[in-house]
């Protein structure tokens, strides 16, 4: 360890813990407008230009690769930009309350294309339009997202208090996640059909932009943290791996963000082509609760009961044993999902909801993890890097998404996947495969990368006395 660096972090340090829960809530405000806006994009967006729009399926997986790809380069040089701004309100809330109104605007036109009669016939139109709104969606994302998810790793040096404020954080975005499988398929409902999607980009973009301006005028950030030269960008991300606690934590989280980005994308595909609606539902639900929506409220209903359960096993097992645990229970379930079949629609809620339960810990504990590991970092560099770090963090999900979400429906293209008819033996047992045991592979090797990470709460505390915040 370098102890010119930590000395010289020492001399200028203060320790923060004991939050006001008025900060930590304001601060955890803003991830429900990113919830809120995600989900809908990782979940409805194929669906409504696969079977709305009418652009294939292959089209729409080479607009998600692409845009995820731009993500690799505008990342880092905002984790750059982050790190190194330095204003009256801070070096991380200027750049989300700035990003809230045009992610609102660019939101909606995501999901206002141009129609055509013959959509068959204008493809590369509709295939140009989707990328460049979804490109510039995501540029627009990760202008405030990285900043965003940054200052939550520097707003307590407490290890307990760290996972409280990521759990709150996790909550709003349970709450946004609730909200984003009602809202949408209540808004398609009532205005119908491409119009119903273009009202709902609205609605919901200006929710969006209300509670990301909201966590920018109620949080607060440290003054000790600004002012400190960083790295350039790219040099950035390669110290960054340098951390060999945060390179075990980062594969373990690649490989079980690869698990979860396949059932995304597909989950309204099985629930209107493998397990359908029934006479039942449709006699005695109302028309604006699909069972595609009922399944995610069951998911995420789980998840927010889960997340005070899931902050006590933390306390008793730490936080890596009780990832662990989580990271098993979603394998197991997403096994199940290969016995899916046509209205087993009991079977799919008992699923999620234990599936749901292990994602509950998967928002909270990770994050929580990497600000740990921030910590030695900073012993070892004398740097604060925390949008290095959150930008990898970031990119790392949505490049497996894309990848997976690329591969997913390039997969149901060759198969011969046909939007709004009665699918093929050949198709439905592919979505099956993809669906349960390709993830429950991963998850399995995600858990056994977790089990070599070895950074603990002392471990934490020995870091933190050498910064002076003990």
């Amino acid at each position: 360890m370098s102890l010119n660096h930590s000395s010289a972090v020492k001399a200028t340090a203060v320790r923060s813990s004991g939050l006001p829960n008025t900060v930590i809530l304001g601060y955890g405000a803003g991830n429900f407008g990113f919830a809120l806006l995600g989900l809908v994009v990782a979940v409805n967006l194929q669906y409504f230009y696969t079977d709305f729009v009418g652009l294939s399926a292959g089209l729409v997986s080479w607009s998600l690769l692409f845009a995820r790809l731009f993500d690799s380069i505008t990342d880092p040089v905002m984790g750059y930009l982050s790190d190194r701004t330095k204003t009256r309100i801070g070096r991380r809330r200027p750049y989300f309350i700035g990003a809230a109104i045009p992610l609102a605007i660019a939101f909606y036109f995501l999901f206002t294309p141009p129609v055509f009669e013959d959509p068959a016939s204008h493809q590369t139109h509709l295939w140009i339009y989707m990328l460049c709104l979804y490109v510039l969606t995501y540029f627009i994302w990760t202008v405030g997202a990285i900043p965003y998810y940054s200052l939550g790793a520097e707003l307590t040096d407490d290890y307990h208090e760290r996972v409280k404020v990521i759990a709150v954080r996790e909550s709003c975005a349970l709450v946004g996640l609730l909200a984003a499988t009602v809202l949408p398929a209540y808004l398609i409902y009532v205005y119908g059909g491409v119009k119903g999607y273009s009202f709902m980009g609205g609605i919901l973009g200006a929710g969006v932009a209300f509670f990301l301006i909201f966590a920018g005028v109620v949080s607060r950030e440290r003054v000790e943290f600004q002012g400190r030269p960083p790295m350039n960008p790219y040099a950035g991300w390669f110290a960054t791996f340098a951390n060999p606690h945060f390179r075990r934590l980062l594969i373990a989280f690649v490989l079980s963000s690869i698990a979860a980005a396949v059932p995304a994308v597909l989950v309204i595909y099985i629930s209107v082509y493998i397990i359908g609606t029934p006479e039942w539902w449709a006699d005695s639900i109302p028309g604006w609760l699909p069972t595609w929506s009922y399944y995610l409220l069951v998911y995420f209903l789980a998840a927010i009961m889960s997340l005070p359960i899931w902050n006590k096993i933390s306390h008793l097992l730490g936080k890596r044993n009780t990832w662990c645990i989580a990271i098993l229970i979603a394998m197991m379930t997403s096994a199940g999902g290969w016995w899916l079949e046509e209205g087993s629609i009991a079977y799919f809620t008992v699923i999620l909801f234990i599936g749901g339960f292990s994602f509950g810990n998967f928002l909270a504990i990770p994050p929580s993890m990497v600000a740990d590991v921030i910590d030695w970092d900073e012993v070892e560099t004398g740097k604060r890097r925390e949008g290095n770090y959150f930008a990898i963090w970031a990119f790392t999900t949505k490049f497996g998404a894309a990848i997976t979400g690329f591969v997913a429906l390039q997969v149901l293209e060759h198969v011969g996947y046909v939007p709004g008819q009665a699918q093929t033996d050949l198709v439905k047992t592919w979505m099956l495969w993809m669906f349960s045991w390709f993830p429950a592979l991963f998850y399995f090797a995600s858990a056994l990368m977790l089990l070599r990470f070895k950074f603990s709460q002392a471990d934490l505390h020995a870091v933190q006395t050498q910064l002076g915040r003990v």
